[in-house]
């Protein structure tokens, strides 16, 4: 699993918690562009850590952060996301880093993973073949390639 920490906000929240993200150091990896609507998702960091800060626009990460609970973080109290609703924003992105961290849910918590099909049949039916697809590969994963042969 990364070790890093994804932080969801809504589009219209997008450059004031990039502000915020600045004022305590983190510095983006890309170039921000404020007279432009934000990135889908902008990598920021300082000193050795990473954050991720992912712009919602829509679902599925407007659910998340309407659904977060509350969990005491770094001493405070702040909403985060259940492992289920990980499980979808992973399923969204194409980053490796997070199909490795789809993979590490599904077989190492006990994340509800008909919940998260529950959740697709209703928002986005045209992801549960990727969904299953990606929790079938986590459980039995395809056979690495074969090595290229030595001259």
């Amino acid at each position: 699993m990364t070790k890093d920490l994804d932080i969801v906000v809504m589009v219209d929240d997008a450059f004031d918690a990039l502000h915020s993200l600045g004022n305590a150091g983190f510095r983006s990896t890309a170039p921000i562009k404020e007279s432009q609507p934000p990135e889908p998702m902008y990598v920021l960091t300082h000193q050795g850590g990473e954050v991720d800060l992912l712009v919602a626009a829509g679902e599925p990460e407007s659910t998340v952060v309407e659904e977060a609970t509350s969990a005491r973080l770094f001493g405070i109290t702040a909403p985060v996301a259940t492992l289920e609703h990980l499980l979808v924003m992973y399923l969204y992105s194409n980053q490796p880093r997070h199909i490795g961290d789809f993979a590490r849910i599904v077989t190492e918590t006990k994340a509800d993973l008909d919940k998260v099909v529950r959740f697709l049949r209703s928002v986005h039916p045209e992801m549960l073949p990727l969904f299953r697809e990606r929790v079938r590969n986590a459980k039995q994963p395809p056979p690495a390639p074969p090595r290229p042969k030595s001259h």
